[in-house]
């Protein structure tokens, strides 16, 4: 008898869970809400069935990355040119003065395109050369302020010399003579390359050695392509 009044009182007082389903809601009452179906898919319309807006979360996420290497290779050209640590601009490169493009600080010389042994130079100088006195030995002198570390040129009578003449070339550094003497001909040039870091000035010399002596002039003693770096 006591059981069956327990089992009476237990079925008036609420739902059981294994009835506790939609369309007992209203029966179960609010005390059985943590057990049902949510709003959503109890198929409610009140407003407290929106999903919230993205957090402050979420827009950290979405937010755009920092640049990567493949965008830096994107930056101005301007950037490469900036001043290195120590506030100076990058090397740009060797430089080159060619002789021709400046005066002597002695003695006169002529200047343009020349041809020597059969190889045509531009931005050449050169000299008149013979066996007379005034033409037997002729040099030519360029300021060089300290500026350059390296001379060069390839030397030789010129194409319009005697077909016999023989020109030794030498080149000084302030009065002090650099490497060897190169001698040429009409058919075989010689070339030079002298280092003058350091210089004040440089003298190139043009000897005469040999030839037909019918006259005071063999021809031009010329350095082609004569220049500085």
């Amino acid at each position: 008898m006591f059981a069956a009044l327990l089992l009476l009182a237990s079925g008036a007082s609420g739902c059981s869970k294994e009835t506790n389903n939609c369309k007992d809601r209203a029966v179960c009452g609010k005390g059985n809400d943590s057990n049902g179906l949510s709003d959503e898919a109890a198929g409610s319309d009140g407003a407290g069935s929106e999903s919230p807006g993205p957090s402050s979360t979420d827009e950290a996420d979405t937010a755009e990355p920092f640049p990567d290497a493949e965008s830096a290779e994107d930056a101005p050209e301007d950037a490469a040119e900036a001043p290195s640590g120590n506030g100076e601009r990058p090397e740009q490169g060797p430089r080159t003065l060619f002789l021709s493009d400046v005066h002597p600080i002695e003695k006169d010389v002529r200047k343009g395109t020349t041809e020597i042994a059969g190889t045509t130079y531009t931005s050449s100088i050169w000299k008149d050369i013979g066996p007379s006195s005034s033409l037997n030995s002729v040099y030519v002198v360029y300021a060089l302020n300290a500026d350059w570390t390296a001379f060069t040129a390839d030397v030789g009578p010129d194409s319009d010399s005697r077909s016999d003449v023989v020109v030794d070339f030498e080149v000084y550094l302030d009065d002090r003579k650099l490497g060897e003497t190169h001698r040429a001909t009409v058919t075989e040039s010689a070339h030079i390359e002298e280092n003058v870091t350091g210089g004040i000035q440089l003298r190139l010399v043009a000897k005469f050695v040999s030839g037909s002596r019918n006259g005071s002039y063999s021809g031009q003693a010329a350095w082609g392509s004569a220049r500085l770096e």
